[in-house]
């Protein structure tokens, strides 16, 4: 009876197989491995370098074959000011008694909705003690809005606004 049972679920597993459609265009190899080895053989790819087309510049529709382009960063043309950082931290400090009463704290992308979560890097309840938080930015051409909101409808809100500075090593955000 338990043959007959793993050689039914054996039958099933190997029918299921891999459920993507048929074979056509995918190039991705497949590898197998056996009960005996331990570990699986490496799956071999071959690759390619693009090359691209370029019409020629006189009027007789000739097309030159231009030089592959290279792979990664070889490929890239990128301006010399360009610094690749791909985020920035920040350090705010709210100092001590920016606020006397109970308030709240947004600080998001400038121009943007502070309603919106995807656009605020810190939402946070404030009070009088102030604080220090380090915030990261996605990129280093951001610049920031601070709104600070108070429980009580009677007081305006305060806005502080920010950017980066690329010539700072460190970002820092004093708020007083």
């Amino acid at each position: 009876m338990n043959k007959l049972i793993i050689t039914l679920m054996t039958l099933a597993l190997t029918a299921c197989g891999g459920g993507s459609g048929g074979s056509e265009g995918q190039s991705n190899p497949s590898t197998t491995t056996s009960s005996s080895s331990t570990a699986a053989a490496p799956a071999t790819t071959s690759t390619s370098t693009p090359t691209t087309i370029e019409q020629d510049s006189t009027d007789t529709g000739d097309t030159v074959a231009a030089q592959p382009q290279g792979e990664g960063m070889d490929s890239m043309d990128v301006d010399v000011a360009f610094d690749f950082r791909s985020n920035v931290a920040v350090e705010v400090t709210l100092s001590d008694n920016v606020v006397s009463e109970r308030a709240f704290i947004n600080i998001c992308k400038q121009g943007e909705s502070i309603t919106n979560a995807d656009n605020c890097f810190l939402r946070a309840p404030l009070d009088s003690n102030g604080f220090t938080t380090q915030i990261q930015l996605p990129h280093a051409d951001q610049k920031l809005k601070a709104e600070i909101w108070f429980y009580s409808t009677s007081k305006e809100p305060l806005v502080y606004n920010w950017e980066v500075d690329a010539s700072q090593p460190t970002q820092t955000w004093v708020i007083n």
